[in-house]
């Protein structure tokens, strides 16, 4: 056997034998015993004539394996679609079994963690730059989660007097139909104006919230730390306007045991001020990229607060975690709700992965 010969039939004796196993692996459990026992045997017959290298010995071998695998599996019609779906189908079960136990990618939706996290975010512009035209917008919206977007009349008629708001829209009722727009958009007409079918009536540039990976494994080998970046579940939470099944990111703040305050700008914990790590630095020191350290939650009627006075401090009990907001003042947290339970925590942020702005990559 030269070494041409050689090469050709260790790949021919090679890809025969990985055809063999690829048909009990996906057709097992439908092949009868003694199937399964012929394919079994002439694979070994094969196996046995490479080991000779008799060209001959090898050829018989693999012409009556190669048939015998057309018998027992014969080609199916689309097989390469139906392969391709089966990859497809195990890489997504793979897949979801990592987001389940291991990483998952949630989404900010709120600006309760601004400056170091953003959720999404609506400014004003007046018309489209020409970067807003297909296909170049698409790039904006890929890398940078940015679009423009208008808001237009669905019916003709005049814009009625009452208008809906909440916390993130504006609503306009033309003949009766609602037209919500998000706040801080460029409005175009208002209360009691005539507006015309298709007629835009508010734009604006959209940036999308950082979307980012979650450690869901690591609470369970070692202990959560102040000033992790967590994400946990309300379920756990009775207090009002808190959304049951939903999901909050904030920072740790304080852990068990503690005795947790606020003394404006100052976290206190245990009587003292908590200036580290750096996260709890940044925002005492770095008010011109807009942190303002911690207040005191807003004192509502009827309805008790956890934190509400400054210098007045909280005992969290065993396995109670305390958790803030970076932006206080625009956060509805544990200064409001109170401290979290251990088995609601879901694990510590570590990344941003998309958008690709300046603050992709590691959490801090």
């Amino acid at each position: 056997m030269n070494l041409f010969q050689y090469r050709r039939y260790r790949q021919w004796v090679h890809h025969l034998i990985q055809e063999s196993r690829h048909v009990i692996h996906m057709r097992g459990d439908l092949l009868k015993t003694e199937q399964i026992a012929e394919l079994g045997r002439r694979s070994e017959a094969l196996k046995d004539a490479w080991a000779r290298r008799v060209p001959k010995g090898i050829e018989e071998a693999a012409e009556q394996l190669s048939e015998y695998i057309l018998k027992i599996n014969p080609p199916r019609r689309f097989a390469k679609v139906t392969e391709y779906v089966e990859i497809f189908a195990v890489a997504l079960t793979v897949a979801m079994g990592f987001r389940t136990y291991f990483i998952q990618p949630f989404k900010i939706p709120t600006g309760s963690m601004q400056p170091t996290l953003y959720g999404i975010i609506v400014g004003a512009q007046y018309a489209p730059r020409w970067t807003d035209r297909f296909p170049l917008n698409l790039i904006s919206l890929t890398l940078f989660g940015e679009r423009y977007t208008e808001v237009k009349a669905k019916v003709s008629g005049q814009i009625g007097s009452q208008i809906g708001s909440d916390d993130e829209n504006v609503v306009f009722y033309v003949n009766g139909i609602p037209h919500p727009m998000r706040k801080g958009m460029t409005l175009f007409c208002g209360p009691g104006d005539y507006v015309a079918k298709g007629q835009v009536l508010a734009s604006g540039r959209v940036k999308m919230g950082d979307h980012i990976f979650v450690n869901k494994v690591r609470y369970n080998f070692s202990r959560p730390r102040r000033g992790d970046i967590s994400v946990f579940s309300t379920d756990g939470i009775q207090y009002p306007n808190i959304r049951p099944n939903s999901f909050y990111i904030k920072r740790l703040v304080g852990l068990p045991g503690e005795k947790v305050g606020i003394k404006p700008p100052y976290l206190l914990v245990n009587g003292r001020e908590i200036t580290e790590p750096y996260s709890f630095a940044r925002l005492l020191n770095e008010k011109d990229k807009g942190y303002n350290g911690y207040s005191t939650a807003r004192e509502q009627a009827a309805i008790p607060v956890f934190l509400g006075i400054p210098g007045v401090s909280s005992i969290l009990g065993e396995g109670e975690y305390l958790f803030f907001g970076d932006n206080t003042e625009h956060s509805y947290d544990g200064r409001y709700f109170g401290p979290v339970r251990k088995e609601y925590l879901v694990g510590p942020a570590f990344m941003v992965y998309w958008p690709f702005t300046r603050r992709w990559g590691i959490v801090r």
